[in-house]
């Protein structure tokens, strides 16, 4: 009589288990291994070659003399520059310092630092 016991709670246990909810059992998705990470900062030093106030582009020399294209747009501080982005427009052949995130092939200065000149 035991065994009938055990073998009928076994079997209640076993048909209350399988027809639970799905969802019960259900994982939480994993996170998005494709999820953007948040940009990280870098910076490039050099001369500035020239600005292009349309596109909203700007392109300095580096020591090393390569050459690096940035975006910029309206959230872009700009340093040492009179009148912002219409003063560094004016401040070709000057130092300046580039701070940017990546996203893609895309450079987007977040600040443009322009140094003041050697004396």
């Amino acid at each position: 009589m035991k065994i009938a016991r055990f073998a009928f709670i076994a079997l209640a246990a076993f048909i209350v288990t399988a027809t639970a909810s799905p969802s019960a059992f259900a994982q939480a998705p994993a996170p998005d291994s494709q999820a953007p990470a948040q940009a990280q900062t870098q910076t490039a030093k050099g001369e500035l070659l020239k600005v292009d106030t349309e596109k909203m582009t700007l392109s300095i020399k580096s020591a090393d003399g390569a050459e690096q294209e940035f975006t910029y747009n309206s959230q872009t501080e700009i340093t040492g520059a009179q009148k912002g982005v219409q003063g560094l427009a004016t401040a070709a052949g000057s130092k300046v310092i580039v701070s940017y995130t990546m996203s893609g092939e895309t450079k987007t200065a977040t600040k443009v630092d322009v140094q003041p000149a050697a004396k």
